[in-house]
């Protein structure tokens, strides 16, 4: 009985401590947005992409001046994507041909997201879904802790052919000379702001 008592009395110490240590922050999408690159042989594009939402869990220490990522998931507003490198007509047929069903098909598939799975100091493994496919990336990060606001930058290369978008790929269409685009894709995080 004396036994029980007492586990049960370490069981609710532990929960009460997990939860104490446990933080859930918000992304700032006001100050938060990805930076994209896709490249091909005469040159590259570059733009931005919008987060609709996202949070991360973290585990603190006792005195908080360490944490480490727990969890966490992003909405990419996949409608926001813009080109920043082109102007005019060009601009707006760039992003045009971006949204539709060659790339992302944004009427179809709005939003895409990514969802932590586990992570390690410094990396992080997650499931990315784009185009209604999921595919499990890993990317290594450096984050900031400063007056409760945490601070992620990182530099991810998607594959965007795992995920359905084959439009003018060297490696899917074996006759396009050079005229195709690159696979991969990168995205940075420049950064991610939670608060």
């Amino acid at each position: 009985m004396k036994f029980s008592s007492f586990l049960i009395f370490v069981l609710i110490l532990s929960f009460s401590y997990s939860q104490e240590n446990t933080q859930l922050l918000k992304v700032d999408t006001e100050k938060s947005r990805l930076f994209w690159v896709g490249e091909k042989p005469s040159g590259s594009h570059e733009g931005y992409v919008n987060l609709s939402s996202g949070e991360i869990s973290i585990s603190l220490n006792n005195d908080n001046d360490s944490w480490e990522i727990i969890g966490g998931n992003f909405i990419i507003d996949m409608n926001s994507i813009e080109c920043i490198d082109l102007q005019g007509s060009s601009k707006e047929s760039i992003e045009g041909h971006l949204k539709n069903e060659d790339f992302f098909d944004v009427v179809n598939y709005p939003k895409s997201k990514f969802e932590i799975k586990s992570s390690s100091k410094n990396s992080i493994k997650g499931d990315m879904t784009i185009k209604g496919i999921t595919k499990t990336i890993e990317f290594e990060y450096k984050g900031y802790m400063n007056n409760g606001k945490l601070t992620i930058v990182a530099n991810i290369v998607v594959d965007r052919t795992e995920f359905g978008i084959n439009y003018a790929s060297k490696s899917v269409f074996s006759d396009l000379a050079d005229k195709f685009i690159n696979d991969e894709f990168s995205i940075t995080l420049e950064p991610i702001i939670f608060q």
